[in-house]
């Protein structure tokens, strides 16, 4: 299916996307329970926050609980209405506006944004973007991902959205991007470092984009009073260690 309306693509992915949310409310009810730590994230992050979970509890023999199920915004929607999770993996920005976060925060590092094509295509800079052969664009729901209020920033800051006016769609994630590129039925798009790496093999290139954006600052953070925990504060502070820095580089935070 080729989408070439922005408010179409947002419904349609929208409406998939709920489901899987709300089941994964339900599904991690007793992983929190019996957890001293639950940890969420947004979408296109679930890897690389399995791959620390998995670090942690080997090297400490710690209990970690995970929630998933949708992008940033709907899994600290479901934090604030009480899901058990008390540590939030994400950028900086996209956390700042939310009272129930502790102020304190672990900086795991910065990544870029990341422009990818289909196979056929060759561009050799985001000025390509303007070729006539690029007709359908992508990139992440900048109310609800940081990638996408990154591409939204570079598109403004670069004098490149006017140019690439009526070729642009938002859909609701990183994820979603990325199939619809591998799949032909976008020619480009914006996504996050991991995802370009872990899709090459289906897409036509990429290219890494580190300025002309605010930068991107990965964080975790603690629900308020969730670092008053032994447990919670433990994590907290592998997360510094450079066991998570290897899994964290492996996965496009620098």
């Amino acid at each position: 299916m080729t989408i070439r309306n922005s408010r179409l693509a947002m419904h349609h992915l929208r409406t998939k996307i709920a489901a899987p949310a709300f089941v994964a409310a339900l599904a991690f009810g007793a992983s929190v329970a019996q957890a001293e730590v639950t940890v969420t994230t947004g979408s296109g992050y679930i890897p690389m926050v399995k791959a620390l979970v998995a670090a942690y509890q080997t090297e400490t023999g710690a209990k970690v609980g995970t929630a998933f199920g949708g992008n940033i915004g709907q899994m600290l929607a479901q934090t604030a209405s009480g899901s058990g999770v008390n540590v939030v993996v994400s950028d900086r920005a996209s956390l700042a506006k939310f009272k129930m976060l502790d102020k304190q925060e672990v900086v795991l590092g910065t990544t870029p944004i990341v422009l990818i094509w289909r196979k056929g295509l060759t561009l050799s800079a985001p000025e390509d973007l303007a070729k006539a052969e690029i007709e359908r664009i992508a990139y992440p729901d900048p109310k609800a991902a940081v990638y996408g209020r990154a591409t939204e920033d570079f598109l403004k800051t670069s004098g490149l959205g006017a140019k690439l006016e009526g070729k642009t769609n938002i859909v609701s994630a990183v994820p979603q991007v990325t199939a619809y590129i591998a799949k032909g039925e976008m020619d480009a798009g914006f996504v996050n470092r991991l995802a370009a790496k872990a899709q090459k093999a289906k897409l036509g290139g990429s290219l890494e984009i580190t300025d002309r954006h605010q930068p991107i600052v990965m964080t975790a953070r603690p629900v308020e009073g969730a670092a008053k925990a032994d447990d919670v504060r433990a994590f907290l502070d592998w997360l510094s260690g450079e066991s998570a820095k290897k899994i964290l580089r492996e996965n496009g935070i620098d």
